[in-house]
C-alpha cells in the first residue's frame, strides 16, 4: 500500500555551513506533525552533514540528499525541489527557521484552496557570528518579533508582477514566493514545464517569484510569522549587512561558471544585490515567455540607482547602458533623459528619503521585541514560540479573529487565461 505524501515538504538546501545547517534542520524536525518531511539538498565539499545526520537524526520525516558534483545556488535549489514529496513546498535557507504553526496554515491554505500563501516577515534573527555595520542595525544573536496582525488578503499576481518589473526587479511587492513562501507543487511543476525550471533565474528566490506570478491563480499574503529569516555570517544577508555584496561576476562561485555568459546584455555584468535581482526579473521574463513586460522594465531609474551607489563599477555601468537603452524601447534620447530625471530625483530626496527612512525605523524599532543572547535558529525559533504563547496568540485565533478565511481569491485569471 502506497504512502501518502506529506502535506508540506521543508526543504533546506546547503553548502559548507555545517554549524548553521544542523541547527535549522533540528528546529525544523521540532514540528509535532506526521505532515511534514524536511528535505536537505546538500552540495558541500564534504560529506560531513551527511555523517552527522546518520549518526544523529533518526527521524524518519528527513530526506537527505548529497551531490559531490559543484552546482550553482539555483541548480541546487531546482534539485532539491525534485527530492520534495509533499503537496505543499516551502524553501528556507540553513541559517533559516520555520515556526511550528506552518502545519496549521498549510492546512489553512488547501480548505481555502490557496495555491499560494505569502507570509510577511516580522520576526528576525541575527547569529552570533554576524556583527553588522549599519547604525541601528541588530546586534549578533539577536532576535526580534515585529507586530502583526492576522490579517490575509487575497491579492492578483499580475499586478504584483507588473510592479515589480516596474520598478526593475528592485521590490518583490506582494509576488507570490517559494523561498518564505508556501506554494503548492503543482504550481511549481506549471512553472517548470513553461520555463524548464523552477527558479529559472540567477537569483532563485526572485526567480521563482516572477515565474510563479504567471502560472498562479490564487495567492494570498499573511501577516503572521511562519517563519524565522536568520543572517550569518557566510550567508548573503551577512555579507550585505558587512557591506561585502558587492563584487565581478567571476568571484561568486554560487552563480555557477556560466554565468557571465548568460548575463543579460542589458544589465551591468557586476555583482550586487541590485543587478542580481533585475538580471533574475530578466531571465525569468524571457523563460516565462513573458517578454511583453520588458517595456515596462525601468532601465533608467537601476542605472541611476547604480550610478549612485556603485561608483565603483560606473565605467561597467556606462559601457551597458549607451547598448542597452538602444537595444530597448527607450532609445538613447529617452533613456537618457529619464536617466537625469531619476539621477536628479536620487540627489534631491535622497537625504528627505534617509530621513523619513531613519525615522519610521526608528518608530518601528521601539514597536519591536527584542531577546538578545539567542545562540542558533532553533533556539530563535523556540523562543519567538515561548512568546506568542505568553500572549495568548495562535494562528487559528489571530487568522481567524480578522475573518481571513473569508477573503476571496482574486489572483491570476490573466496568468491562468496564458497558460
Amino acid at each position: 500500500m502506497n504512502k501518502a505524501p506529506p502535506l508540506l515538504s521543508i526543504i533546506i538546501p546547503t553548502r559548507n555551513r555545517l554549524i548553521c545547517a544542523k541547527s535549522a534542520i533540528l528546529s525544523a524536525l521540532d514540528i509535532p506533525s506526521p505532515d511534514v518531511e524536511v528535505v536537505v539538498e546538500d552540495n558541500s565539499d564534504s560529506r560531513e552533514l551527511g555523517s552527522w545526520i546518520l549518526d544523529n537524526v533518526t527521524d524518519p520525516r528527513i530526506v537527505y540528499h548529497y551531490s559531490a558534483e559543484r552546482r550553482s545556488m539555483t541548480e541546487n535549489y531546482n534539485l532539491a525541489v525534485t527530492h520534495a514529496g509533499g503537496e505543499y513546498v516551502c524553501l528556507i535557507g540553513d541559517d533559516d527557521g520555520v515556526s511550528p504553526e506552518i502545519i496549521a496554515a498549510t492546512t489553512w491554505a488547501q480548505e481555502n484552496e490557496y495555491e499560494v500563501i505569502v507570509p510577511i516577515n516580522s520576526v528576525h534573527f541575527i547569529w552570533p557570528d554576524l556583527v553588522m555595520k549599519q547604525r541601528g542595525a541588530m546586534a549578533p544573536g539577536e532576535l526580534r518579533i515585529g507586530p502583526f496582525s492576522g490579517r490575509a488578503v487575497a491579492v492578483d499576481p499580475e499586478t504584483e508582477l507588473r510592479k515589480c518589473i516596474a520598478d526593475a526587479g528592485q521590490e518583490f511587492h506582494r509576488l507570490p514566493k517559494a523561498y518564505y513562501g508556501i506554494v503548492r507543487s503543482e504550481v511549481l511543476d506549471r512553472v517548470r514545464s513553461k520555463a524548464g525550471s523552477y527558479f529559472p533565474g540567477v537569483s532563485p528566490d526572485l526567480a521563482a517569484a516572477v515565474a510563479l506570478a504567471n502560472v498562479a491563480r490564487k495567492v494570498c499574503v499573511l501577516d503572521y510569522p511562519l517563519f524565522v529569516p536568520g543572517a550569518s555570517l557566510r550567508s548573503n544577508a551577512g555579507l550585505g549587512g558587512l557591506g561585502r555584496h558587492i563584487g565581478t561576476l567571476a568571484e561568486q562561485n554560487h552563480l555557477g561558471p556560466d554565468c557571465e555568459k548568460k548575463w543579460s546584455t542589458i544589465i551591468p555584468p557586476f555583482f550586487s544585490v541590485e543587478t542580481i535581482w533585475a538580471e533574475a526579473a530578466v531571465e525569468a521574463l524571457q523563460a516565462m515567455g513573458r517578454t511583453d513586460l520588458l517595456p515596462i522594465f525601468n532601465l533608467p531609474k537601476l542605472y541611476a540607482w547604480l550610478f549612485m551607489f556603485y561608483p565603483r563599477f560606473a565605467r561597467l555601468s556606462v559601457g551597458t547602458m549607451f547598448s542597452a537603452l538602444r537595444q530597448t524601447h527607450y532609445g538613447l534620447c529617452r533613456g537618457l533623459r529619464d536617466l537625469v530625471k531619476e539621477l536628479w530625483l536620487l540627489v534631491c530626496l535622497r537625504a528627505h528619503y534617509f530621513k523619513k527612512r531613519f525615522q519610521r525605523t526608528n518608530k518601528e524599532s521601539q514597536s519591536m521585541q527584542r531577546f538578545n543572547g539567542i545562540c542558533d535558529i532553533k533556539a530563535a525559533v523556540n523562543m519567538m514560540n515561548t512568546e506568542l504563547r505568553r500572549r495568548g496568540v495562535s494562528f487559528a485565533t489571530k487568522v481567524e479573529m480578522t475573518g481571513a478565511t473569508k477573503t476571496p481569491g482574486t489572483g491570476g485569471r490573466r496568468a491562468s487565461m496564458r497558460e
